[in-house]
Order: C-alpha cells, then structure tokens, then sequence
C-alpha cells in the first residue's frame, strides 16, 4: 500500500509526515512545539468588523482571512465545503467575495475534493483550500506528486477538527424531529444562541416538503437532541482513532474554537488561532491595527487548554489504539505518537479510549437498523447501556443519566407535537 500511487498521498497510507512536511514549509524563521508543530503566532480572538463573526460557526477568522486574501489579489478563489447539487454539501469553488463569505460556516458532512479540483487545475488561477487537517495533508502530499496542484493550492487552511462524521449525523439530527434523511436540504450545525454560552448553540433542519418546497425548523438547542456529545464519537470514521494532527500542522493557518474559561461564555464565539505563514500573519496584524479583529497572543499552552481532551483522545488516546492494533497483529498507518507511550496511560482512561472506538462501531449499526425501521427510539434505546457506561468511566454517571433523560423527554415532547 505504502508503494502504492494512492499511498504517496493518502494522508494515513503516506509515510511522509506532518512534521516532514511542516519542515518543508515553514521550519524557516518558525517556532516549534510536538503538540502544534511549527508556528509563527498563536492568537485567541475574533472579527470586530461587519457580520463575519455572526455569520461564522466561532469568531469569524477564517472567513475575514479569506475575504482579505481574495481583496488583495493573493488568490482568485476558495475551494471549501458548501451546500452542494448532487448531496447537501460538497466542495465548491467560490471566486467572489459573495461567494466566499456565503460560504461560511463549519459542516460536519462527508465530502470529497477531486472532481472540484479537477476543475481548477491548469486554469491559471491562484487557489486557497480549506479543509480538516487531514485533507490539507492530503493536498500538500498531491502538490509533491502533481505539479498542476502546486500551482493552483497557493495557501491552505485547516479547521480544528474532533472527528469527522458519516451522513448519519445529520440524518440523527433530522430523524429525532421528524424528518426523514431522504427529505433533508440542508443542516446548519451549528446556530449561535445569544443569550447562552458558546458552547450551548443550537441546530437547524432544512427540509424538502410534500411539493418540493423548502422549509425550515425551528432551531432546537444542542443540549436538547440526542447523540451530539462529541467525545462520544458517533459514526465516527475509523480512520480518524489513526489521526495525531489537532491543530492542522500542514496549513498556513488553522483556527478551532477556543473553549476556554474566559471566552466560552461570549455566544458570539471565539477562534483559536494558529498561523504559520508570514504573510497571512502580517495580514492579521494589519486587521487588528484597523479594528477589524481583536486579537491576543497567546502561548501554546493555551492553544492545547482550549482543546485538551481532543489532544487526550488524539495523542494519549493514539497509543492505546497501536498497542491494542499491535497486540492483535493489525496494520496500522505510521504515526508520530509511539506505541510505547501506552504504559503511562492510567486504567480507567484506557477504557475510556476502547470504550470510545465501541461506541463508534455500534452506533453506525445500530443507525442503519433504526433509519431502516424509520424508529429513532430504536438507536436511542441501543445506545443507552455504552453510553451510560461512558459517563461512569468519565465519573459524571449522575449528571449523564439526568442529561439523557432530558433528551429522550424532549424526544418524546417533539414526537407528541
């Protein structure tokens, strides 16, 4: 596999890794730290200007980066993920300023880049690519091997990312008010409540009714829907319990949400700002001299703060997982992280990580047997004993059960309506 065409630039067939191609990049001038990779500056903040930060998932960064980027001539256009034609999202290419700010917005869907990038290559053009962590690698391994997307892919940048997501995400998100996967238009993950913490946003279902028409739900808080406690890891790719790269090590820029004590509690939003090239670096300054973004520096120590359990599950977590892989004589990608670092994880912790990667199989089963029966109890009920398990392993068994309880009332209430 690894000799493979398709291996050269698999980002977890590859044996090139992040810090290999980070090296490459941007080891010039650059600070480096295991946890980010290399760096130039590390912000917290957001976009003080227009309606950037309203329209985003967090602080608007990304989307203010981008539109200065097209403004000053840097590129002609952005490849990132938007509603789509032929699935609810896909990669689009945006070249104006509508287009890009339009697109805002994060999408936990499964997407693919190829028949987007095969429209770019050769045209000229000056290209910016956004995507999770392992699809700028992706892009980075294809620029080594093809010399049409080295010269399209002028910048990327990354998105903190947890995991990725099946489609059955969104279709659990839809089946629990109502509505049936075949009649989604659209889902917006991630709806900000203004009068609650970041952290407590909302979700809204888009949905095709009896004459084709559009319609809209209403948005319904994330705390009152089953299934959206990230560290649970539904429908989980398997590929992502392989993934050591939090902070997007390979793109010119990566922000996620900085959930910290000191910003959560600001339902605007605020991103957590990682950037290693100079140029996009200069451009940040020159927003917040201006007013456009109120940004701080910040240490690496509070970048690894505002997403400490995802680097647990990512890198304490990873070798666990090789160990586990090692011991039953499976393949495994190349990593970073080291088999032997297993021996420093405490018991309960390891169960916590086994426990995570059943919980991901079972649910994409359990899913489909539900979806099938058009019955959403059905996966709630088959789910119930490994996730009650998971809150007693994580010692907040009390306030997990209180919280599923709520949910399968609010499932209840909506079905009654």
């Amino acid at each position: 596999m690894h000799d493979s065409k398709h291996g050269n630039v698999c980002p977890f067939g590859s044996v090139v890794s992040e810090d290999e191609i980070a090296k490459s990049l941007y080891e010039v001038g650059g600070h480096y730290d295991k946890r980010v990779g290399f760096y130039v500056n590390n912000y917290v903040g957001f976009v003080a200007e227009s309606q950037y930060r309203k329209k985003a998932s967090s602080g608007g960064v990304i989307s203010w980066v981008l539109a200065e980027l097209f403004q000053k001539g840097e590129i002609d256009g952005v490849i990132h993920v938007a509603e789509g034609r032929d699935s609810i999202f896909e990669y689009q290419v945006s070249e104006s300023l509508g287009e890009i700010i339009k697109r805002s917005k994060s999408r936990y869907y499964p997407v693919h880049f190829n028949s987007v990038l095969k429209k770019v290559l050769g045209n000229g053009k000056k290209y910016v690519f956004v995507g999770v962590p392992c699809f700028v690698k992706s892009i980075r391994l294809l620029s080594a091997n093809n010399k049409d997307v080295a010269e399209s892919i002028k910048y990327c940048i990354a998105i903190f990312c947890g995991h990725l997501k099946t489609k059955a995400f969104a279709e659990m998100i839809a089946m629990q008010q109502g509505i049936s996967p075949d009649a989604i238009a659209s889902v917006d993950f991630r709806v900000k409540n203004l009068k609650k913490p970041a952290n407590k946003y909302s979700s809204q279902v888009f949905f095709k009714n009896n004459v084709g028409e559009i319609e809209a739900l209403p948005p319904v808080s994330t705390q009152k829907l089953y299934g959206l406690d990230w560290g649970l890891g539904y429908f989980k790719p398997k590929a992502c319990d392989w993934c050591d790269d939090i902070a997007g090590e390979t793109a010119d820029l990566s922000c996620g949400d900085a959930w910290l004590p000191e910003t959560v509690k600001d339902p605007l939003g605020t991103n957590i700002v990682i950037v290693r090239n100079r140029i996009i670096d200069n451009i940040l300054k020159e927003g917040v001299d201006r007013g456009s973004l109120v940004l701080r520096v910040v240490s690496v120590d509070k970048v690894y703060e505002s997403q400490a359990g995802n680097y647990r599950h990512r890198r304490e977590g990873l070798s666990v997982r090789l160990k586990d892989a090692e011991t039953q004589g499976a393949w495994t990608p190349m990593k970073r992280v080291k088999v032997a670092e297993h021996e420093e994880v405490e018991a309960r912790r390891k169960k916590i990580y086994r426990l995570r990667e059943k919980i991901s199989r079972r649910s994409h089963f359990a899913f489909k047997k539900s979806k099938t029966k058009s019955n959403f109890i059905l996966f709630m009920v088959r789910m119930l004993p490994f996730e009650l398990y998971y809150y007693f392993l994580n010692k907040r068994l009390f306030r997990g059960a209180v919280k599923l309880l709520y949910q399968y009332a609010q499932y209840l209430i909506r079905r009654i309506k």
